[in-house]
């Protein structure tokens, strides 16, 4: 299945989600993983997820060029196919981490799903965008609660991947985002605390596939 659908996996229970992840693994591009996984299984977890999915550490990297290094150079090395780094940190720390690994995708932060991002990092969006391409970054970090963002996002993405948080439990919506400029379309809590969450990720996928079969038409 050609999904572009990222499961946010932000629990703390790693045999759940281990489990989540192999029972989805049909339905999904990746799994995202973030502190909370980390904090209780470590790095390990990184390897026990690749096995049923890419899995993209969402660790928001944002430090000085070798503590980056270090972090992106462990996830590498664990297996994750993609990273998530702050670029409001700087040039020389987000070059710290695009120039781990050519098989390390990182995504870069250029504008979040929370409201807060509005008062400082919104202000600068297009300049992390430019910074980011001129790093060579293999993608983008967009809200997909937030249309008027996306779309101005992908407008200057270039070939640079847009993944968009913020879809289900802080109120975007899948189709809305894939509309708007999303590659990639991440969803959390609205899959993983559902009763059934293997239909709520097929339901999100519907979603997604009637939108690329309109614009298609």
């Amino acid at each position: 299945m050609d999904s572009k659908l990222v499961l946010a996996v932000d629990v703390f229970d790693a045999d759940y989600a281990l489990d989540l992840s192999r029972k989805l693994s049909d339905e999904l591009f990746a799994v995202k993983i973030n502190w909370p996984l980390m904090m209780v299984k470590g790095a390990s977890i990184i390897s026990e997820l690749s096995k049923y999915s890419k899995v993209i550490c969402d660790l928001k990297v944002a430090d000085i060029p070798n503590t980056n290094a270090l972090i992106a150079g462990k996830a590498a090395e664990m297996g994750a196919w993609g990273i998530v780094s702050h670029s409001i940190i700087g040039k020389d720390s987000l070059q710290a981490v695009a120039s781990i690994s050519e098989d390390l995708r990182v995504f870069s932060v250029v504008a979040m799903s929370n409201k807060g991002a509005s008062q400082y990092i919104y202000p600068h969006t297009d300049e992390l965008i430019e910074m980011s391409r001129e790093l060579g970054v293999y993608g983008l970090i967009a809200p997909g609660n937030d249309y008027e963002m996306l779309s101005r996002i992908k407008r200057q993405a270039g070939k640079m991947k847009v993944m968009a948080p913020g879809v289900g439990a802080q109120g975007g919506s899948a189709g809305e985002a894939v509309r708007n400029g999303a590659d990639l379309v991440v969803v959390g809590r609205a899959i993983y605390n559902a009763d059934d969450p293997l239909a709520a990720a097929r339901a999100f996928n519907d979603e997604i596939s009637k939108v690329i079969s309109l614009e298609k038409e």
